[in-house]
């Protein structure tokens, strides 16, 4: 009894750990499996025009011969489904195929020689092809062909020449051996479709995604993609990692939406878990910190000098001004925990905390801190696609400030909220904004599958991404970036770059 019971919470725990919520999900639907037939069969039309066949030769009832140059020359585009199955089993249909073949012939009977050219048409030939999907042990998607079954109906043969006895001989010949090779022929460039082609583009499918120097997006397929009668559905990871220590962020992902239509091809749910885990990771290695100086200000009437005639930080706190005259101010920001993203039905929104010190740069060059607040900032972004990246705007910024220590005297805090209000809107959302439009987070793609007609909606923990796809063979894609981070060294500047 005993044993029965530790047993019992040992499965308990087992099935636990692998009930683990994915970090982003795919589903592929009937409409999608359409458009891959489409492809499937205009890649295959392709490989079979122009096929050569191997020569036949032989010798019946006295007539030595031989078919050669056989050579398909025309194809007619089949009936054709993908259909789907349970566990990782897919199906390759196609019926009523359509091809012709060229050729030439020669014979020998007795002491008559003879030649010629002919023609074979095939008007009823079907194939049957069992596809395995699965995953690789580096996370990528599979695919291999686990049957294919040929079936030609009769082939009409029409030889020109004199002789029609011998011909008559040469044609129940070669129709029985051309049927024969055209089974095997028609199984080999499908395979070719699917065991090459296929898993070649797949195999271009990034598992994981470097963003910036530092940090790894993890997309590796957590299983075999799963298989039902309307779709196939993969669950990937979704987490991100820093690139030197696979150490995991210590929350797990929430249940995402679920995905309720089926009119697009494909439907990607992102959950708030990768930007959650990257946040994580970028302020446990140091990575969110930045410096605001002059040079970087998009606004000529800098409101970082301590000394001017219009409005500056030098005028809005007094002593500023008056202990470091003409003098200019320099921001340096730290996080003290980990941003957190929040998705709802109405909006993407970021929480961030962190200590922000102000610091004066006399015309001597030397540097002298002023006072340090703490500051919350809540963000509404506003998604967008641009290409298979996902990228972002501030809409809506607010940064609520409480000095926590200051060597220039009490600061008037009503003042300084104002102060950091207008910096807001006219210099730092500006600024993120004029950065993050370059910059973004590549979803799970293949060399040449692009997004057409995609749309973006947001649900509870989820980015929903419902969109057709077109495969364009040799197409250039613009990579992603992303923001990155130089750390400090000694008292050097925090200098800010992008990764293009």
């Amino acid at each position: 009894m005993e044993f029965l019971s530790v047993l019992f919470v040992n499965l308990v725990i087992l099935a636990s750990t692998k009930a683990v919520n994915p970090g982003l999900r795919l589903r592929i639907t009937q409409d999608g499996l359409h458009y891959a037939n489409k492809v499937a069969v205009d890649t295959f039309a392709k490989d079979i025009k122009r096929t050569r066949l191997e020569d036949i030769t032989g010798n019946v009832k006295g007539v030595k011969y031989s078919l050669s140059n056989l050579i398909v020359n025309d194809f007619k585009a089949p009936k054709s489904a993908i259909t789907l199955a349970s566990g990782s089993d897919v199906e390759w249909r196609a019926t009523k195929i359509g091809l012709e073949i060229d050729g030439t012939f020669k014979y020998i009977f007795l002491f008559i020689k003879g030649g010629g050219d002919f023609t074979v048409k095939a008007s009823d030939l079907s194939f049957a092809v069992g596809i395995q999907i699965g995953v690789d042990t580096n996370g990528k998607p599979t695919i291999k062909t686990t049957s294919c079954e040929c079936k030609i109906g009769p082939l009409k043969i029409k030889f020109r020449g004199k002789r029609a006895w011998i011909y008559n001989i040469l044609t129940t010949l070669a129709s029985n051996a051309i049927a024969t090779m055209l089974q095997k022929k028609v199984c080999e460039k499908v395979k070719d479709v699917l065991d090459k082609k296929a898993e070649e583009e797949l195999c271009s499918f990034q598992a994981e995604v470097q963003l910036g120097e530092h940090l790894t997006l993890d997309y590796r397929l957590l299983s075999a993609p799963h298989i039902t009668a309307e779709y196939i559905e993969g669950d990937f990871k979704g987490e991100v990692f820093w690139t030197m220590n696979r150490t995991e962020a210590p929350f797990t992902p929430a249940p995402m939406a679920s995905i309720t239509d089926n009119k697009k091809m494909a439907y990607l749910t992102v959950s708030d878990y990768i930007f959650n885990s990257m946040g994580y990771q970028a302020h446990t290695h140091g990575l969110l910190m930045y410096n605001l100086t002059s040079q970087k200000m998009r606004d000529k009437n800098d409101l970082l000098n301590t000394t001017c005639d219009d409005a500056c930080i030098g005028k809005l706190i007094p002593q500023i001004g008056q202990l470091y005259p003409n003098s200019q101010v320099e921001i340096h920001l730290l996080s003290t925990d980990w941003p957190r993203v929040f998705i709802t039905e109405k909006a993407v929104q970021i929480l961030s905390k962190s200590n922000v010190t102000f610091s004066a740069r006399k015309p001597d060059n030397t540097l002298h801190f002023m006072f340090r607040i703490h500051a919350v900032t809540m963000a509404s972004v506003k998604i967008n696609l641009n290409g298979d990246a996902l990228s972002g705007t501030i809409d809506y910024m607010k940064v609520e400030t409480n000095v926590t220590n200051s060597l220039i005297g009490d600061i008037d805090e009503t003042t300084f909220q104002l102060l950091v209000d207008d910096a807001v809107k006219k210099v730092i959302k500006p600024m993120i904004n004029d950065y993050l439009k370059d910059v973004g987070i590549q979803l799970p793609s293949t060399d040449n599958l692009q997004f057409k007609d995609a749309k973006i909606e947001l649900l509870m923990n989820t980015i929903l991404i419902e969109t057709n796809v077109k495969i364009t063979p040799n197409i250039k894609k613009k990579k992603s970036t992303v923001l990155k981070y130089k750390p400090m060294v000694g008292k050097q500047d925090i200098k800010d770059r992008f990764r293009l």
